[in-house]
């Protein structure tokens, strides 16, 4: 049944959010993430200062419901335990006919990989499908945007296209992913992996990325979005141990697969054993590595110890540590 329009209640809470109408004072909030250029790169508006950003809030106060197709409900999404804007979903009656919408979100940067959009996101499909009486709502974003179409993926969309160089965006073509989920789709959502089967698919994710090859940065970029942001990852291989944050152990590991340090190199778990609790979880085991660095062979190995914990999301990688095998004297 298609209903004729959509006036929420709120704040509409989640375990961890408010979905609220945008107030004028959450300009400070906004600004965090509007003018943040790692943000705004995937998103269709430019990076803005005070004054732009509170142009763009003053036009969110007045959409707060959706009265008519055409429309987007734009709604804040506050941090419950902190009372901060974190974020913003949106979604848009595309069609009272055909019961099309249409699903969008943005969220701070400080606030990305903790499983808030998919718990913001949920909810907003909820609103559409079961309040507003949405058949089918679709969401696009450009194929460089890895962690957006994941989300994406685990919300139950699919994916029905890939439109090739069909948007001129931030100074060049690009190519943009179209993805749908019907209400059916969401009212039966196929069955959830096992604990175990997602943890073994994040330390596939973790040996692939130091692949050498096309699709690196993509791999790199999955690899983010399968580590905690606070995740710490410590190096021994008979040295003083080193001990790095995501960014700093990711970007130099990246720059010698793109740049020809190393060629023809792979990683690989070899064998290990998986040990999980509750919301934690331990991988140990042994790992490979061959390829060639500055053109001459190198391979090695030793083992890895990675730890897991569950969060809104599902499971994602909070450390890991490892040691070479060193030459027998």
């Amino acid at each position: 049944m298609t209903h004729q329009a959509l006036r929420p209640d709120y704040p509409i809470l989640t375990p961890r959010l408010a979905l609220r109408p945008h107030r004028a004072d959450d300009l400070d909030d906004l600004l965090e993430f509007h003018g943040d250029p790692e943000v705004v790169r995937f998103l269709p508006w430019p990076v803005r200062d005070r004054e732009a950003t509170n142009a763009a809030l003053t036009a969110k106060l007045d959409q707060a419901t959706l009265t008519e197709p055409g429309r987007w409900l734009v709604l804040a999404v506050e941090l419950r335990e902190t009372k901060t804007v974190i974020g913003e979903v949106l979604l848009k009656w595309a069609s009272a006919e055909h019961r099309q919408g249409e699903l969008g979100f943005a969220f701070g940067r400080a606030h990305q990989g903790r499983g808030y959009a998919a718990e913001a996101a949920a909810e907003m499909l909820r609103l559409g499908i079961e309040d507003l009486g949405l058949h089918r709502i679709t969401a696009v974003c450009v194929e460089d945007n890895g962690p957006s179409a994941r989300l994406l993926r685990r919300l139950g969309f699919t994916q029905e296209a890939r439109l090739v160089d069909d948007i001129w965006f931030k100074g060049g073509w690009a190519t943009r992913l179209l993805f749908a989920l019907t209400e059916d789709a969401w009212r039966t959502p196929a069955t959830p992996r096992s604990d175990e089967e997602e943890i073994r698919s994040l330390i596939r994710c973790y040996f692939d990325a130091f692949t050498s090859g096309s699709g690196v940065d993509e791999r790199m970029a999955a690899l983010r979005d399968a580590m905690l942001p606070g995740a710490i990852i410590v190096r021994t291989c008979g040295m003083e141990p080193a001990v790095y944050d995501v960014d700093a152990f990711i970007e130099p590991r990246r720059a010698m697969l793109v740049d020809g340090t190393l060629t023809d190199f792979q990683e690989e778990a070899r064998s290990g054993r998986l040990d999980l609790f509750g919301d934690i979880a331990q991988w140990f085991g042994r790992y490979a590595k061959e390829g060639r660095m500055n053109g001459a062979p190198h391979s090695g190995g030793g083992m890895k110890s990675i730890q897991f914990a569950r969060t809104g999301a599902g499971w994602r990688i909070s450390a890991a540590i490892w040691d070479d095998d060193r030459p027998q004297r």
